[in-house]
């Protein structure tokens, strides 16, 4: 049985498609209206995921990411979007960045791209992190995922230290890596340099923000996704991965924040990878977990449909065997 539940939880997890023109988002979106000031109040809880000090894209915020990376500004004026610097020109720029963030959290993913990369530097980080929710959850055919989470990788890779500035665009590209690192040949991920660079790239982002939710549980699913493949021994002695490491960041990532559905049903996986029938309860009872939190926005809808997806099969293999 073990076999078969890792088999199904490997399946369900993040297949894709490809096709010429991005999908609408599936599910209903009234409950994710966050214009006018609704962005602001609900900025902490929609961000949580990347800690609790995610800034709020105001005028203050611009200004001060223009003076403190230089290059973000002179970015901005080559890409000639109107703000050069001065005041009533950031308030402008806030505004039209504001609005990608809505599209991104309702869900409008396609229209968050394109809007976000007519901003520059500063809207290339909805922009992408709308691109690789979009890519794991809406696009069914492998090869056009692996495409637009190569995309997004390029996209922060070109970005070079000004990354460094901002937690989301750090997390985006290690999230697009570890997606692809799932489902890419092991020497294919050791060809790109992935077994390095993913846990470089986490521990670096946790040494700012070591409470970061979305970070730890990237981690532990990471450990457990390499002992999944190579085994603990090899994992242990090659890669540094453990179950107790993975353990560790898991509880992590739940003591920050308990309510993110993907943390939940990542655990959920992680437990059957390295334990198998041991821990199918446990497992069982994080899927229901994920499966009950209520979204409050696109990517958090898709999320607890995929947990719903994968708590009906799991059910049904149990009651099988």
């Amino acid at each position: 049985m073990r076999r078969t539940l890792i088999a199904l939880l490997a399946a369900c997890s993040f297949n894709a498609v490809a096709a010429d023109n991005w999908k609408p988002f599936p599910h209903d979106q009234s409950a994710f209206d966050y214009s006018g000031d609704k962005l602001r109040q609900a900025w902490p809880q929609l961000t949580r995921g990347f800690g609790n000090d995610y800034p709020f894209p105001d005028a203050d915020w611009v200004i001060t990411m223009a003076t403190r990376h230089p290059q973000v500004l002179e970015k901005t004026v080559e890409a000639n979007i109107g703000f050069s610097g001065k005041p009533e020109e950031a308030e402008i720029y806030a505004a039209k960045l504001q609005d990608v963030w809505r599209l991104m959290f309702r869900g409008d993913f396609a229209e968050a791209k394109e809007q976000g990369l007519a901003l520059g530097v500063g809207g290339q980080i909805p922009a992408m992190f709308a691109q690789v929710v979009y890519a794991l959850f809406l696009v069914p055919d492998q090869a056009e995922k692996h495409k637009l989470l190569e995309e997004v990788i390029s996209y922060t890779d070109q970005a070079g230290e000004l990354v460094q500035a901002d937690t989301a665009a750090q997390f985006g590209r290690v999230y697009a890596k570890a997606r692809l690192g799932e489902e890419l040949s092991v020497p294919v991920v050791l060809q790109r340099g992935y077994t390095t660079q993913i846990p470089n790239e986490l521990k670096a982002l946790l040494a700012k923000h070591p409470q970061q939710p979305f970070a730890l549980a990237l981690y532990g699913g990471y450990e457990a996704g390499v002992i999944r493949k190579v085994g603990k021994m090899v994992g242990r002695m090659t890669y540094g991965v453990s179950t107790d490491n993975m353990e560790q960041y898991f509880s992590r990532s739940f003591k920050a924040q308990d309510n993110l559905p993907i943390g939940h049903y990542e655990y959920a996986n992680a437990l059957m990878y390295v334990y198998g029938d041991d821990e199918q309860e446990k497992a069982l009872a994080h899927l229901k977990r994920a499966a009950s939190i209520k979204p409050i926005n696109a990517m958090e809808a898709l999320e607890v449909a995929h947990a719903k997806r994968l708590l009906a099969q799991f059910e049904q293999t149990l009651a099988q065997n």
